[in-house]
């Protein structure tokens, strides 16, 4: 899905609905979402209508319970992109960007944050694989060509391990930042 008007965006790149998103891949009631996320249900009721008014989610199974309907919510896309327009560096969107790169960084550290204190994460490499914290950054220097492959790599990776989870899947949060560096220009000129 690409989102094109920045009141949607907004809306997509809060912390909170990051999270709710996340949980939502899959169909689940709000009080589900809320004892994962460990808040009252009336606290993300609001978050839930600001994301299905604007398509981001959407109503996939209701049923009765105790006279109430209960409705289960999934994501309407898969992967959400943010149309390039809205991203230019004009006076009017550099703010929007700035707050998109904040709150998607504020919502990664927070979840590193929460599974550093409950255990779930842990640093060093006498811990197995799947249970460490892999952060880092890199610069590289390729050929335009490779970045492509690169990034489509990394596309099929994607799809290959979110099809069809086995049973005792776990979820990983995935973050990538894949940009011409700043020194680009600089770098050019270098012959090294």
């Amino acid at each position: 899905m690409i989102i094109r008007d920045l009141e949607t965006v907004k809306v997509l790149t809060d912390p909170l609905r990051l999270e709710i998103l996340e949980l939502m891949r899959q169909p689940i009631t709000v009080k589900a979402v809320a004892r994962s996320l460990k808040m009252p249900p009336t606290k993300l009721y609001y978050h839930i209508g600001q994301m299905e008014a604007h398509g981001l989610i959407r109503v996939v199974a209701t049923r009765v319970v105790s006279g109430i309907i209960e409705k289960q919510y999934q994501v309407t896309a898969r992967h959400y992109s943010i149309d390039r327009k809205l991203l230019g560096v004009d006076k009017n969107n550099h703010h929007s960007l700035t707050q998109i790169l904040h709150n998607v960084l504020d919502g990664v550290s927070a979840d590193i944050q929460k599974g550093l204190e409950s255990g779930l994460i842990r640093v060093g490499d006498e811990h197995p694989v799947h249970q460490r914290l892999v952060l880092g950054r890199t610069l590289v220097r390729i050929t335009p060509q490779q970045a492509q492959e690169f990034i489509e790599k990394i596309n099929q990776l994607l799809k290959q391990f979110s099809e069809d989870p086995s049973e005792e899947a776990q979820p990983y949060s995935f973050l990538i930042a894949f940009h011409p560096h700043s020194q680009a220009k600089v770098m050019e000129g270098d012959d090294g």
